[in-house]
């Protein structure tokens, strides 16, 4: 199985998540507790349900709150953040721009955390018997790409996640 790497990013990977007309962005923020991940996940999918114009096809969205899902958990676990703080989850849906685009553009996903430190989150390879742990693994094997940076609105990290779109999704 091919897992796509990750990447430790100083700017953004396109579609930037600035509020622009390029963008339709989603956004919500909560407390960083195990308990709010299955709302989180099902206002993300609403969303992505609700979409219109461009629609997203149903794998893309399975896809997408399966990351968000992931990332959200993941935070929540493992994100070294003080007692009391929060998550934020974006994402955006942009077409493809610029020279030599040729896909239907990307699905953004981001989970900023309140992480203090500079412990970057890793894949864990862990023994089969293993319950828990696999979560940056299916993360890197369903996302096109992958990373960290350090988070503009949270200071701690903004662990991201792209999903291409269909042609279909540009027109």
């Amino acid at each position: 199985m091919y897992a796509a790497p990750a990447r430790r990013d100083p700017v953004p990977a396109a579609p930037a998540l600035d509020g622009s007309a390029a963008c339709q962005d989603w956004q919500l923020s909560f407390p960083a507790r195990k308990g709010h991940v299955a709302r989180v996940r099902a206002l993300f999918t609403r969303w992505l349900e609700g979409r219109r114009e461009p629609t997203v096809p149903l794998s893309v969205a399975e896809s997408a709150v399966l990351l968000l899902s992931e990332l959200a958990a993941n935070a929540v676990v493992h994100a070294d953040c003080p007692t009391g703080s929060g998550l934020v989850c974006r994402a955006a849906l942009a077409p493809a721009t610029g020279p030599g685009a040729s896909g239907g553009g990307l699905l953004r996903i981001e989970v900023h955390d309140q992480a203090e430190g500079e412990r970057v989150p890793r894949p864990r390879y862990g023994d089969a018997e293993e319950e828990s742990g696999r979560g940056l693994c299916i993360v890197a094997a369903l996302a096109g790409e992958w990373g960290v940076r350090r988070s503009p609105l949270t200071r701690g990290n903004a662990v991201w996640a792209t999903l291409p779109l269909p042609v279909e999704f540009g027109q």
